[in-house]
């Protein structure tokens, strides 16, 4: 049958049939566009939600290679933060990120290192939290503080025993090493306990103590948890008060 003479006989049906014919040749000739528009109608109305209930970051806590205890609900310990810092959870979000795992699947452990690379470079990070060789690798590029820099001098006084140390020289030689071409370079990291070891120790973290409260909340995968700053922070005033509930 031509393909005119279909159609006058479809729309024949349409104009001359019961409503119950006209309601099942319109969902079969035009389910599909409806399923599209309510699909387009349901995204356009979650995307509205989700931009006018937006919440502003007030601290966001990378947890490396970190896994909270109670994955269906990890709220206890940003509640907790949020009653110390102050901060009004109505209005403002607390991140504590624990999708970033490095050294488990060569597949993730790019995913990851992209995905952290980016974070770092966008400058949504505040803090670092993770064993102390996961931290080594961000330390000795860079990417953390020099608490001296950052601690006020109370702070400086009152966490000296926590401090978590790079070499400086050592960090030196890899940034010339990469500077110069030179994959063969293999960096010996110093022991993170013992600066009297080191060349020129710098303090670019703080160890966890036995009785902080990420420890009961969060498994941490390697030894020694530990948290550092980042070096491009944006809330360094929470970051602050976030090291001391830490440390309390």
């Amino acid at each position: 049958m031509p393909v005119m003479d279909e159609f006058k006989e479809e729309r024949a049906a349409m104009k001359n049939g019961t409503p119950k014919e006209k309601l099942a040749y319109f969902f079969d000739y035009y389910k599909w566009y409806v399923i599209v528009g309510v699909i387009a109608v349901i995204f356009a109305v979650t995307l509205i939600h989700q931009v006018a209930t937006r919440k502003d970051t007030a601290f966001y806590a990378l947890m490396l290679n970190v896994s909270a205890y109670n994955y269906m609900d990890d709220s206890e310990n940003t509640n907790a933060f949020a009653e110390y810092a102050g901060i009004d959870t109505k209005e403002y979000d607390i991140q504590y990120d624990t999708t970033v795992q490095i050294g488990t699947d060569a597949g993730d452990d790019y995913n990851s290192s992209q995905k952290l690379m980016v974070y770092i470079a966008a400058a949504e990070l505040d803090v670092m939290v993770s064993d102390a060789d996961s931290l080594a690798h961000y330390a000795y590029l860079g990417d953390f503080y020099d608490l001296r820099d950052f601690l006020s001098a109370e702070q400086l006084e009152k966490y000296a025993d926590s401090f978590y140390y790079i070499d400086g020289a050592v960090k030196d030689e890899i940034q010339a090493a990469s500077e110069n071409g030179d994959l063969d370079y293999q960096p010996v990291y110093g022991d993170p306990h013992h600066p009297e070891d080191m060349t020129d120790p710098i303090p670019t973290g703080l160890f966890l103590g036995e009785d902080c409260s990420l420890l009961k909340d969060y498994y941490f995968r390697g030894e020694d948890p530990s948290v550092s700053v980042l070096i491009n922070t944006k809330r360094p005033e929470m970051t602050s008060k976030f090291i001391d509930f830490l440390m309390q």
